[in-house]
Parts: structure tokens; C-alpha cells; sequence
């Protein structure tokens, strides 16, 4: 959760495990319990995985506090915004709430007596493991590992707040109000804890913590509000993030929908000046794929079209985001990386052929089919430079080699599937807007080469090829084969296509997962991904079967956690998550796709 300029994670019992915010220099920053990943084990991809195990663990460390007597007894989200848990003790009960507003993090705790024996003072304990540092970026497929940054932290009490440095950032955090504590220096974290007498006026106490991140110095005093100004913030969040617009048409969904658009603009679209990176997961690796921006951009792009308080919100994230990709993202050789940080620096430098692609398909759907003209006016003319590049850059066989795979693993044949599907999209929607140029003709002279340099003896699409060589794979990443037929690639009824997605969702393929949760994964991290029931809910949309419709559906509904959110992959046997808690992708295209959005 956050405010779109601030994000934290909050644990199982109410704790918050981690706090973070964009940094000029290191592109993302977190105050959090955790030590910084060990650097030596970098390309290690089982303690990348262990690392990030530790990460998501819903009973991490946290800023705790605990009230005598009090037990937690429940969880919930107000109006789908805002975590809320419930405490209860003898004829006394506790509601800690915690939200961001205005760039700060407000942790609000409520007392009330519940009967006339209810105690009139209470003692509680306040637990703080945090240190400030730059995010770890642990990846399996490391591709360019950034500067070991000084895990040193230095811990003051100055005027009622508490407030972490880290001089080899450098960067500052804030806690406050907060009794005066003693100081500490060393790597990070460092543990704080105290305790307080809280009396009940009446049978009520309130506490309210704030928390603040930046990579300037904290300016005092810090201002300490009261319950009524918490109060008055708090129902400013919920109004602001109301869900009004009457689709879907199934009010069921909306919630869904809801929650994939909150956490893309709360937590995931990071103001860089007056652009917008769109990171795909803010806590284990924020880092911003055009491919993964890209389909954040659909959920946001679509929503930005029904009216309401987010519409705003998200028709401005989409313009920043746009802006960011082609004024703020860096492409040194010309092409954009693998992955980038906040601030544009590429972290990953592998070429990626899609990744090339979909920042020209974002900016032409932004203007064809998201009501923003604009944005085509403004970095119009970058898009048509890119594809002039590409175009350029074809081989003799008219397509185009990629270093790496959606997935962001090593191809072994030059030529990929699924890319050339999207560059044909592309092509296609750039004939409608710069008809004079040479688009409707290179789409159509791809189209044809690529049907026939990937069309196998089998009689379906190869996942790659080298002109002589297939290989027979395919993977939850590569959503433009499933979208083919909804692009106008090839017909439903194409049998090649057919062919292909009945290869997809077979034990043929080494990408599928067989169980009673069963379904297409990727060997990147084995095990039925959310990606590939997204894949499923289109294909069966494409084919007229309803009924692998409404099973992708329930998938998702199913793997989802308690907050509405989707892991990356899970457990083929139980459906339990099994990587990446945070990962804004696959929501946000299931529910574009709610929303009518074709991708």
C-alpha cells in the first residue's frame, strides 16, 4: 500500500515490515529489518531465492507495538484501501490502521473500553528493527550488478523523533513522536524498542507514529497530529480512492479491479519530476521492464477512461509514463536494457527485442484507444525514430535476433516467436497514425516471414528459431501468443495457433506444470504462473470457450492472497505462492482485460 510517493509492506499481525521510496542515485530506497543482500552470492539463484523468501515472509520483523492484554482477533481492508486489525482483551479492543498520505506513512492505533471493567491505563511495547539501505535488487538472472553500497546507519533521538542516516546513500528516515532514545551507529538494521503508559481518557487513547523517507536531511520540528487530523486524512484517502464506475458488470469483479489499479498507482507509479516509472514490484526487486510497464499501463490506461477520483490519477501515470520511457529511461547503445532503475539508469544492459517494442506500442495505444492524444504529439515522433531503427536493423529474413527471453533468460536460437508478434502489432497501429509511412507494409511483409521462418513440420509456432533450427517451448511471458488472435495477427480458427496452445497447455511443453493446480509456467521459476492464467483466460475469450474462461478466472481468484493481489508463480500441487508476493503485472492485465481492454 502506499500514496504514490511512498510505499510499505504490513504484516500478518498488523506490523510494518518495510517502507520505501524512490532515491535519485540508487533508484530505490527501504527502511526495513532485513541486512543488505550479501554480494559475493549474486549469482546464485537459490540465495537470490532465500533472500527474497525472507523478504515476503508475512511474520517478519516490523515496527511493532504490543498491548497488554490484547489479542489479535482480526484483519481487513477499509473499502479495499487501507489494512486495518483488530485487537480484543478483556472489555477493551484496539484498532491499528495504517496509511500513507502526503508522502508520509501514519501507523494510528485506537483504543476503546468495551464494558465498565475496562482498565484505565494499559502498558504497551514498541519494537522498531529497522535500517536504512538501497534496495538489494537480488535477481535470478543477475545482468549487471550495481556498486556495493555502506550498509553503515547512524540512529538519533532529536526533537521527540527518531531519525535513522545513511551516510553512503545518502539518504534519511524519520519516525516520530517517539520518547527519547539512546543513540546507535552501525550496519544496518538496528533495533530500537521502549515502552509507554497509555491512559484511557474516558475509556478512548489514541497514538498515531509517522514515518517519513528521503534522501535529504529531515527538517524540524516534525509536525505530530492529533487523531482528529489522522481521522481527517484517513477518510481523505478512502474518498480519493472510491471506486465509482459501474463495470465491471459484475460487481463481484470490481473489488478485483479495484485493487490491481490501487496498488499499480499507490505503489508501483513512482513520480521521477514530471515523469513516471512504473515499477512491476516495489519491494523485492523495483526495478521498471517496459514489458511489465507496458501491460500497468493497460489497467491504468483503460481506467483513465471511466470517470471517478482515480481516473485523474491514472490518466496522468500513463502520460508520466510515456514521458519517462522516452525522456527519462536511458538507452546508451540506442536501446533500452533489459531493466532500469527509478531514475532511468539501465541496471540490466541484454537487449531485449520486445522490450524495444512495447514503449512504441504504449505510446500509440495511448493515443488510439486511452483518449490521450497528447502523449502521440509529445514522443510521437521518438516512437516513429525507434521503429525507423528497428526497421533498419532487420535481418535478411526480415526479423530481428534477441540476446534474452521475456523471461529474462538466455535464447538459445536468435529469433523469437512472441516479440515478432508484438513488433507486428506495433506496426499495425503505427499505419493509423503516420499513414504515409511505411508501417501497413512492414506489417505485413513481417507477418509473412514470420509465419514462415516459425511454422514448424508439426504445424505450429516454434517458441524460437535460428531460419533452420525450431525450438518447441512455450512460456508464461510471452502473452502476444496468446493475444494473437485478439490483435488480428491470425484468426481464431488458424489452426497453427491452435496447434500451439494446445502444445502450450500439454506435458509436451517443458513450460507446463501438470497438478491439481496445474497450468503454463516458465523455467525461469518452475511452476504454474499467474501470467499464464492470464494467457488462458484469453485464449479461451479468443476461442469461444467459456469455460476455460470462467477456470482461468477462478485461478487467479484462487492463487490470490487475502489482499486481492498475485504472486509471480505457485505451487503446482496446492496453489501456495512460490515466488515474487508483490508483482503487479498479471493483475493489472486481468483486469484490464475486465475492464474491456485488449492489451
Amino acid at each position: 500500500m502506499g500514496d504514490g510517493r511512498l510505499s510499505a509492506a504490513v504484516g500478518s499481525s498488523g506490523q510494518v515490515i518495510s517502507v520505501h521510496r524512490h532515491h535519485p542515485h540508487w533508484g530505490w530506497m527501504h527502511l526495513s529489518g532485513f541486512p543488505p543482500f550479501d554480494e559475493s552470492a549474486r549469482y546464485d539463484p537459490e540465495a537470490v531465492r532465500a533472500y527474497r523468501r525472507r523478504l515476503e515472509d508475512p511474520q517478519a520483523p516490523g515496527l511493532r507495538l504490543e498491548v497488554d492484554g490484547l489479542n489479535l482477533v482480526g484483519r481487513r481492508w477499509q473499502d479495499g484501501v487501507v489494512p486495518e486489525f483488530t485487537y480484543r482483551g478483556p472489555e477493551l479492543e484496539g484498532r491499528l490502521t495504517t496509511f500513507a498520505s502526503e508522502g508520509r506513512l501514519h501507523v494510528w492505533m485506537s483504543l476503546r473500553a468495551t464494558g465498565p471493567r475496562a482498565p484505565d491505563r494499559v502498558r504497551v511495547r514498541f519494537e522498531v528493527p529497522w535500517g536504512l539501505l538501497r534496495a538489494s535488487y537480488a535477481q535470478v538472472t543477475e545482468g549487471g550488478p550495481l556498486a556495493a553500497a555502506d550498509p553503515e546507519n547512524r540512529l538519533r533521538w532529536t526533537q521527540g523523533a527518531l531519525v535513522w542516516e545513511a551516510p553512503g546513500l545518502p539518504a534519511w528516515a524519520a519516525l516520530w513522536p517517539v520518547p527519547r532514545t539512546e543513540e546507535k551507529q552501525g550496519p544496518a538494521p538496528l533495533r530500537v524498542a521502549w515502552e509507554e503508559e497509555w491512559v484511557l481518557d474516558e475509556g478512548c487513547a489514541d497514538r498515531v507514529l509517522v514515518v517519513a523517507l528521503s534522501h535529504r536531511p529531515p527538517e524540524f520540528p516534525h509536525p505530530v497530529p492529533g487523531p482528529a487530523e489522522v481521522g481527517g486524512a484517513l477518510s481523505g484517502a478512502l474518498r480519493e480512492r472510491r471506486w465509482t464506475a459501474p463495470i465491471p458488470r459484475n460487481p463481484r469483479l470490481r473489488p478485483f479491479v479495484h485493487r490491481q489499479l490501487l496498488f499499480a498507482l499507490d505503489a508501483c507509479a513512482v513520480p521521477v519530476g514530471d515523469a513516471t516509472c512504473l515499477v512491476t514490484d516495489p519491494v523485492l526487486l523495483p526495478l521498471s521492464w517496459n514489458r511489465d510497464g507496458y501491460f500497468i499501463a493497460c489497467l491504468l490506461g483503460a481506467a483513465s477512461r471511466l470517470g471517478g477520483p482515480m481516473a485523474g490519477r491514472a490518466r496522468s501515470a500513463v502520460l508520466g509514463h510515456v514521458r519517462w520511457l522516452f525522456r527519462v529511461a536511458a538507452r546508451p547503445s540506442g536501446w533500452w536494457g533489459r531493466s532500469h532503475l527509478t531514475n532511468g539508469a539501465v541496471k540490466d544492459p541484454a537487449f531485449q527485442l520486445d522490450q524495444q517494442w512495447y514503449p512504441v506500442l504504449e505510446v500509440a495505444r495511448a493515443a488510439l484507444d486511452w483518449g490521450l492524444p497528447e502523449a502521440w504529439r509529445e514522443h510521437g515522433p521518438d516512437a516513429l525514430e525507434v521503429a525507423w531503427r528497428l526497421v533498419r536493423e532487420k535481418h535478411a529474413n526480415g526479423l530481428w535476433p534477441t540476446s534474452e527471453t521475456p523471461a529474462d533468460d538466455p535464447v538459445p536460437l536468435p529469433y523469437h516467436f512472441s516479440s515478432h508478434v508484438l513488433a507486428w502489432r506495433a506496426l499495425q497501429l503505427l499505419s493509423r497514425l503516420d499513414p504515409a509511412g511505411p508501417w501497413a507494409q512492414e506489417a505485413a511483409a513481417l507477418r509473412e516471414a514470420v509465419r514462415a521462418a516459425f511454422t514448424t513440420e508439426e504445424g505450429l509456432f516454434a517458441y524460437a528459431t535460428d531460419g533452420q533450427r525450431h525450438l518447441l517451448y512455450h512460456d508464461a511471458n510471452d502473452l502476444p501468443l496468446a493475444c494473437a488472435v485478439r490483435w488480428g495477427f491470425c484468426s481464431a480458427d488458424d489452426p497453427v495457433w491452435r496447434r500451439t496452445v494446445a502444445f502450450a497447455w500439454s506435458p509436451h511443453n517443458p513450460g507446463f506444470f501438470p497438478g491439481p493446480y496445474g497450468g503454463l509456467g516458465s523455467l525461469h521459476a518452475p511452476g504454474p504462473w499467474t501470467l499464464g492464467d492470464v494467457q488462458a483466460w484469453v485464449v479461451g475469450a479468443c476461442t469461444g470457450d467459456p469455460a476455460r474462461l470462467r477456470r482461468a478466472w477462478r485461478r487467479i481468484r484462487t492463487v490470490a492472497f487475502d489482499d486481492g493481489l498475485v504472486c509471480e508463480s505457485y505451487d503446482p500441487q496446492t496453489g501456495l505462492p512460490r515466488t515474487r508476493a508483490w508483482f503487479a503485472w498479471p493483475g493489472a492485465a486481468a483486469a484490464a482485460l475486465l475492464l474491456g481492454d485488449p492489451l
